[in-house]
Order: C-alpha cells, then structure tokens, then sequence
C-alpha cells in the first residue's frame, strides 16, 4: 500500500507564509495597545518641545466599555533625564517638575453616536472611532521644558523619556476596584528615548 503527501507548488507555499506573517503582524493591534509612530525633539529660544504621533488601538474589552458610557483618559508624559544636574537643581532651586504631562479624554455620546476628544477644556467630535483614535496621540510643538538663564551658555544637550498611556486611575471608581491587578485593562506605549536638536 502506497501513501501519497500532496505537495503544493512553491509558491503557494511562499503566499501561505507571507498571509502567516502578515496576519502575525496585525495581532498587536487586534489585541490594542499603544505605539508611537514618529518624533521629533526641538530646541528653539531655550524653549524644548516635542512634535509626535502615536498610533492607539482598542480591543473589544475597552470599545465596549467605551461605547457604554466609561470615559477614556490616555496621558502623554515626558520626563527630562538629561542633564542630570540641570533639573536636580532646578527642582531644588524652584521646585521645578521634570515631568510634563497632555491628558486626551475619549468618550462616546450615544445620542449622536459620536466619539469625541478632549484635550484641557477643548473638544472635538468624531462619526467614526478610527477618526478618534487617529486624533488621540497627535502631539504638536509641546512645550516640556526650558533651557533656563543658567545653561544658556553652557553647551548642554538635553534628552528625557517620552510615553503614552491608558491612565486607569481616573476610570470611576466602581470599576477601578474591579481592575485591581488586572493586566489586560494597561494600555502603554514602551519608553523613547527623545533628544533635542537645535531648530535650524
């Protein structure tokens, strides 16, 4: 008796891997999360701001807590490393923060059946959730820091870690007890590196 294994020509077998991978590739956003997908640090008039995008995604877990009336707060934060002494002085000297922070509310209004993205007392509405999502990590000329009258001589270059994230604490609290430890609700980008360049 004589057995036969059906053999696939190859380039079926190099279009299989191909839609493997690809498919690979799209789980993270199925999944949701946060990426960032470009930035750029600027130094101008001892001004440091930063320009960026992050690319969000929902799982279904968080779209439907969406669509059910629980507000989404993301926070962009970036915190000032270098130079080290710099802002261990100023912090000491004027009680200057090294961290800066822009909170994004995403919430969904059932009566328009509309998304909507607050960023401080300013609000935009959305049709789709893809138009907010879109919307959600835009970061443009950011004010994190100033060089200060102390470096302004001295040739310092300046760099701090740029992330973005679901922020869980200001889910209402009802539900913020039932996610004690729950991993799936943390949404976060992972932490960049973002020097400065002299604007030219």
């Amino acid at each position: 008796m004589a057995f036969s294994t059906p053999c696939l020509p190859r380039t079926n077998i190099q279009r299989l891997l191909l839609q493997l991978c690809a498919l690979l590739c799209c789980l993270p956003l199925w999944a949701g999360g946060i990426a960032l997908e470009s930035y750029h640090g600027v130094e101008q008039d001892g001004r440091l701001s930063i320009d960026a995008r992050f690319l969000v995604s929902l799982d279904a877990m968080h779209e439907n807590a969406l669509l059910s009336g629980v507000p989404l707060t993301f926070a962009v934060e970036f915190t000032l490393t270098k130079p080290r002494w710099y802002w261990a002085w100023r912090r000491v000297a004027d009680w200057f923060d090294p961290t800066a922070r822009i909170e994004y509310r995403l919430s969904y209004h059932g009566l328009t059946r509309s998304y909507r993205v607050g960023v401080g007392t300013l609000y935009r509405s959305y049709d789709t959730l893809d138009g907010a999502l879109r919307s959600l990590g835009v970061v443009r000329d950011w004010m994190v820091a100033e060089r200060g009258s102390v470096t302004k001589k001295l040739d310092s270059r300046f760099a701090g870690h740029l992330t973005m994230r679901l922020d869980t604490d200001k889910l209402p609290k009802p539900l913020q007890l039932g996610l004690l430890g729950d991993a799936e609700w943390k949404l976060n980008s992972e932490q960049t590196t973002v020097e400065f360049e002299e604007a030219q």
